[in-house]
């Protein structure tokens, strides 16, 4: 079957994509590329080199795709067969296009690859589309993406997949010819375009006032607005873009994006990309504790793959303590993430994105709520009492509480 040559006729999404597109799209903000950063920090981006940020979007190349496109290659999405095949190091995936007619389509480019996987194949127009199978990595299986069709990737994702994209949209002739400084998250989508502070290090300027460093923004909200400029869910201010049209790094992001989650009964979120609009609702936002003092930034972490600065549990414990008695001493008193952290968010299966509010979601939430079908808890998440009734562990919890103002009593 040859290769897709031919395009539907989008004749109603060009329309609109060209009121939609604000100028910002095409301008040439100053943005220089992360090998320009290298140069004088060169610690700064081999450590960065070691997160995950750099891979979220990339050239399909065999070291990075992790997908089975040879053995477990077959997939039916919505009744009709997609197939992945591998062919002198080139990917692809056939599928029923937005024509209804079967076109093999070529694997340009790969989001992710730890998680999960997904697939972008580039329209003879220059549209970015991401492909109907993904790549569960856990499950080591194929699954459908349900994108295909409806997301041009140039609108939803560009933003937060990559640095200092320039759409460069052409709304004569319905054509893009996108380019990047970075094709994955780099140096300056959190510090901002480099080229005045690369201008003041060449001239002997103040390199310092020529470039943004979230640690140094004293306002602890605008700053933590760096990371939530990606790590949210939502659309531009005008609606029309998945991503903040226009925010700048040190800039007020609130004014750029409209926050749009996916959310439990409870107001904890179900859903991947929600981290900034959990934390907003935390006592660590409320006490300035931002993303950094967790997470490293510029290098791959202490033995887990969240790049926080220590493992696990110890984490916690190196700011707060915590007495084993009460409800701390029902399991044990270390295990902090287990309970103020329940993983009840999906990105690639269910529960394997952990809540940013830091506190215990309760049972009583879910009974509240009528079900752990509606609402998950901190309690059920536990394998040991995922089958339990939200009722009974309620009553342990409440018992255990009771005990413990007993306590204090008398001592």
């Amino acid at each position: 079957m040859k290769i897709v040559s031919v395009m539907v006729n989008f004749a109603v999404i060009f329309v609109w994509l060209a009121c939609a597109f604000p100028s910002q799209a095409s301008e040439d903000q100053g943005y220089v590329g992360a090998k320009q950063c290298k140069k004088c920090h060169q610690e700064h981006f081999l450590g960065w080199k070691t997160t995950l940020h750099p891979y979220k979007f990339q050239d399909a190349t065999p070291s990075a795709v992790v997908g089975d496109f040879s053995k477990n290659n077959h997939l039916v999405v919505d009744g009709k067969p997609v197939s992945m095949h591998e062919k002198d190091g080139k990917y692809f995936i056939t599928a029923y296009g937005p024509d209804g007619k079967e076109h093999t389509y070529p694997v340009k480019y790969l989001i992710g690859g730890i998680w999960k996987q997904l697939y972008v194949t580039e329209f003879p127009n220059g549209e970015l589309h991401i492909l109907p199978a993904m790549w569960i990595v856990e499950k080591q299986k194929w699954t459908k993406c349900k994108y295909w069709h409806k997301t041009v990737y140039q609108v939803s994702c560009t933003g937060c997949h990559n640095t200092g994209s320039r759409l460069n949209y052409d709304s004569a002739t319905g054509t893009y010819n996108t380019t990047w400084a970075d094709k994955g998250v780099a140096c300056e989508a959190c510090h901002g375009p480099g080229r005045k502070h690369v201008n003041a290090a060449i001239k002997g300027g103040d390199v310092h006032e020529t470039i943004v460093n979230p640690a140094r923004i004293p306002d602890s909200r605008r700053a933590a607005m760096v990371c939530g400029a990606c790590h949210n869910r939502g659309t531009s201010a005008d609606g029309k873009f998945g991503y903040p049209v226009g925010y700048l790094p040190g800039g007020h992001l609130d004014f750029k994006f409209t926050s749009k989650p996916k959310l439990h009964p409870d107001d904890t979120s179900k859903a991947n990309r929600q981290q900034y609009i959990d934390w907003k609702k935390s006592g660590h936002a409320r006490a300035g504790v931002l993303c950094w003092d967790c997470h490293f930034t510029h290098s791959k972490g202490k033995a887990n793959k969240a790049q926080t600065k220590l493992p696990g549990n110890s984490l916690c414990v190196s700011c707060h303590t915590v007495e084993d008695h009460g409800v701390h001493g029902i399991h044990s008193y270390n295990n902090c993430i287990g309970c103020h952290m329940p993983a009840l968010g999906k990105r690639g299966v269910k529960g394997d994105v952990h809540s940013h509010q830091f506190r215990v979601i309760s049972p009583a939430d879910t009974v509240r709520a009528g079900g752990l079908a509606k609402q998950p808890n901190s309690c059920n998440q536990c394998h040991y009492h995922s089958k339990d009734d939200p009722g009974t562990l309620l009553k342990v919890l409440e018992q255990v509480k009771a005990q413990g103002r007993e306590r204090k009593r008398f001592y």
